[in-house]
């Protein structure tokens, strides 16, 4: 006699019934599932759109330091303006074409990013902490050189604050509203919930018995 252990299929549900959010709450918060998956990924790549954005901020930033400290430097300050905004264009480009083939089943992706808002601001407020701290050793002649050094100053701690938020905060904010985002997002675009709603009908995890949905 053999006994068969295996959990039984998932019914097939409509989409619509698993976009509920009453659905969603009667599944525990951690319980994994194919929306949740893209959901997750849709937040990451919203997140490293944002902070792509940032980082090219701050080399603008940066590129503004250089350029009024040692103009003579033309090349390299040009080189930081030209970076960063490519940067700020290739990045979103990017990230909107991942979301664009964001239901492809594939497993979520691995990242370092901080997977809530207040994981991405305590790791924000403790680096810029220090890093303030370093700064204002080292850009203490500033200080005593007028209104030039003061504003150049004032620029590097507010470059900072923008990369730490940049960094942390913003991905932080998409990764802890992924699933409300991803829901929205659904709703605005017809391509993916057509796609989603044939999903819904045919789906079978290629390696468990992970369900559809909720989200």
């Amino acid at each position: 006699m053999s006994f068969n252990y295996s959990q039984p299929p998932t019914p097939q549900r409509p989409l619509h019934y698993w976009l509920e959010s009453e659905v969603a709450k009667l599944s525990p918060q951690h319980t994994p599932s194919a929306l949740r998956e893209m959901a997750w990924r849709f937040g990451q790549w919203r997140g490293f759109a944002a902070a792509c954005a940032g980082i090219g901020v701050v080399g603008l930033g940066i590129a503004w330091l250089l350029a009024v400290w040692r103009p003579q430097i033309i090349w390299l300050w040009a080189l930081l303006i030209v970076a960063a905004l490519l940067l700020m264009v290739l990045c979103p480009l990017i990230s909107k074409l991942k979301i664009s083939k964001i239901a492809s089943g594939k497993s979520p992706m691995l990242s370092r990013a901080a997977a809530s808002i207040s994981a991405g601001v305590g790791a924000a407020i403790f680096l810029s902490a220090i890093f303030v701290a370093l700064a204002s050793f080292a850009l203490d002649p500033w200080f005593h050189m007028g209104a030039k050094g003061i504003t150049c100053a004032a620029a590097v701690y507010a470059l900072i604050l923008i990369l730490m938020t940049s960094v942390f905060v913003l991905p932080g904010y998409f990764a802890h509203y992924a699933r409300r985002d991803f829901r929205r997002h659904i709703d605005q675009s017809p391509s993916l919930r057509t796609q989603l709603e044939h999903m819904s009908q045919t789906w079978v995890d290629p390696v468990g018995n992970q369900s559809f949905g909720p989200l």
